[in-house]
């Protein structure tokens, strides 16, 4: 059995602006879910608690830059950073050079991806 070649993105956001945060997120798949060499693109959210998750796939490393590059970052991520705070990121798969240093807005290093060992 061959490793998936996806490169996984695993998410966690404290939300305190729950309207403010679910327009965002419309916004953020309206334009992510048509990105090439996106997989899929998920946001879950426990309105009680304000625990919010996204889940993300690409199917390369060139996915992935294109969509930090691309309009979720520049036009909607100031609006989504102001309604949450970012706690964690976790990266499974092959990330390439990602993984050794900040490379994402919000800029903060998570550290390197983990490997994948099966499908």
């Amino acid at each position: 059995m061959q490793p998936s070649p996806a490169i996984r993105f695993f998410l966690q956001m404290q939300v305190h602006d729950i309207p403010g945060f679910k327009n965002a997120v419309a916004k953020a798949v309206a334009i992510s879910r048509d990105e090439p060499g996106t997989i899929h693109y998920d946001w879950f959210l426990n309105e009680e608690t304000g625990d919010a998750r996204l889940v993300e796939a690409y199917d390369s490393v060139s996915a992935v830059i294109a969509h930090s590059q691309g309009a979720v970052f520049t036009e909607v991520g100031p609006e989504m950073m102001a309604t949450c705070t970012f706690l964690s990121m976790d990266a499974f798969g092959d990330t390439g050079r990602l993984g050794e240093a900040a490379q994402f807005w919000p800029s903060t290093y998570w550290g390197p991806a983990f490997a994948a060992l099966t499908d």
